[in-house]
């Protein structure tokens, strides 16, 4: 079985208005299921490459967020997809004063193509993402945060 290190990323802003906490889901095409679906930012760790360097450069990649600002590294999971054990860190990212136009770009990504992001707030990104590692991750991010405000 082949290993793959990816570094995934709970990005968050603040919605002033609301001031509730938004997270970034991307809606994306996913070749191994055939359909499109919504997602955390993932990528894999470059041999050599650390995994909070690998989270600031797929930021910067695939929505435009340059010098992403890592808050904590939140958590861990493993899952297994065909031949393949996929070992994920999640850092928690502070988008800041990002705003909505994000500059996508699923150009690194192969077939797993990039269609649009959005920021939603705790509970629709819950629902709308479509593993449920993922929707662990939302709610362990907001726990993180409502702990530190």
């Amino acid at each position: 079985m082949r290993i793959s290190n990816d570094a995934q990323a709970a990005i968050f802003r603040l919605n002033k208005s609301s001031n509730k906490y938004e997270f970034l889901v991307l809606y994306r095409f996913d070749k191994e299921k055939n359909e499109d679906h919504y997602r955390l930012l993932k990528g894999g760790i470059k041999l050599g490459e650390t995994p909070k360097r690998a989270i600031v450069r797929e930021v910067e990649e695939e929505v435009g967020i340059k010098d992403a600002l890592i808050v904590t590294d939140l958590y861990q999971y493993s899952y297994i997809v065909g031949e393949v054990l996929h070992n994920v860190r999640v850092f928690l990212i502070n988008a800041k004063d990002v705003g909505d136009n994000l500059k996508i770009d699923s150009a690194e990504e192969g077939v797993f193509t990039i269609k649009s992001a959005k920021w939603l707030n705790q509970e629709k990104a819950i629902e709308q993402l479509n593993f449920l590692e993922e929707k662990k991750v939302i709610e362990l991010a907001s726990h993180y945060l409502e702990e530190k405000a």
